[in-house]
């Protein structure tokens, strides 16, 4: 490990830009953070709560155009080549899980590879920072508040520096165009470790089952009369899916010119909670009513994803509860279904 002040800091972020695109986090207006292309350092936002969008734009654009085809006057299509190199920068622990999680979403779930996403992904460099929970944190709850895997550069706040970690050859290759750096020393690595175990201490789990508990739980609560309540309250409007570091359902369409001799297709996000995302030819919905798509949302984070993935597809960051436009907070409705199948199952 090695300590980076100001200066250092700014040189990484600096060498960084000259290297390659840098997505990091800004500010936006008094109390809000966004993830944004940047031109220089300082307008890097160090010490932020969560950004309303999650990191994962980087690897899986809100809209994509995957190929270019035309019809005459010969048919051809050709693939739509990403940007590639890329930086991210500042990534909390709960959005390097969410990448994590996406990589197995979009390259290795069912042995398909998503050729757009890998080809970003495989291309980026990614440098993490360390965070203190707020009140809608549950990260130490799903196990992703250490975090390391998938971050090549990690650095944590130590009274006004930052300890770096070199977690890979590519972070070892940024890491060592920076001249600006020194060892870190004994009270140095102290403080660290009273960093990390203050971001444990302040950490509540608010969940009220084990991991392992919930998709068996859950599915207890199928017919719970909580979804219905829930779906009372919410307005079908997608924010939570929007602003998820692991959600990655998309809709796909293709765009032709007024001649339709040339075209372009598009992938977009989609989301479960509208209307029309499970409608099918022939006019017949899969989850019409808003209480199906309401469960589906807990269900496909802590029950389906879960038995495939091994774990939660839920990283903790907090983004859904506090952008909800109806207040609903995930963990309280998911105690809630777990307190109540626990009661019945008593009976």
């Amino acid at each position: 490990m090695m300590v980076l002040g100001e200066a250092g800091l700014h040189e990484l972020l600096a060498r960084a830009l000259k290297a390659a695109p840098v997505l990091a986090p800004v500010r936006r207006g008094r109390n809000s953070y966004a993830f944004a292309w940047i031109e220089d350092p300082a307008e890097v936002a160090l010490t932020y709560p969560r950004t309303v969008l999650p990191p994962k734009q980087a690897f899986l654009p809100p809209n994509e155009d995957l190929l270019r085809f035309q019809r005459l006057p010969t048919p051809a299509a050709l693939p739509v080549a990403p940007r590639t190199p890329l930086t991210v920068f500042g990534i909390h622990p709960c959005d390097l899980a969410a990448v994590n999680q996406l990589d197995w979403a979009m390259q290795r779930r069912h042995g398909v590879t998503d050729p757009s996403y890998s080809a970003r992904r495989t291309s980026a460099t990614i440098i993490g920072i360390e965070c203190l929970p707020d009140e809608y944190c549950f990260c130490t709850c799903v196990g992703t508040a250490g975090t390391r895997e998938g971050a090549d550069l990690f650095l944590t706040p130590v009274d006004g520096e930052h300890v770096v970690e070199v977690l890979t050859e590519k972070g070892e290759s940024l890491i060592a165009s920076v001249t600006q750096w020194r060892d870190v020393q004994t009270q140095e690595q102290s403080a660290f470790e009273q960093w990390q175990q203050r971001k444990l201490d302040q950490a509540t789990c608010h969940l009220e089952a084990a991991l392992e508990e919930l998709p068996d739980l859950l599915s207890a609560g199928y017919d719970s009369s909580i979804w219905e309540a829930t779906a009372a309250r919410c307005y079908s409007c997608g924010t939570c899916t929007n602003v998820c570091p692991t959600c990655f359902c998309f809709d796909v369409s293709d765009r032709l010119d007024v001649a339709q001799a040339t075209g372009v297709r598009r992938r977009r996000y989609d989301s479960c909670q509208l209307l029309e995302f499970a409608l099918v030819a022939g006019g017949h919905n899969f989850r019409g009513d808003r209480e199906d798509r309401v469960r589906h949302r807990w269900f496909r984070k802590f029950v389906y994803l879960n038995r495939e993935y091994g774990r939660p597809f839920c990283v903790g960051c907090g983004r859904c509860s506090q952008a909800c436009t109806a207040d609903i907070d995930l963990v309280a409705v998911l105690n809630s279904v777990v307190t109540e199948t626990r009661q019945e199952t008593a009976r």
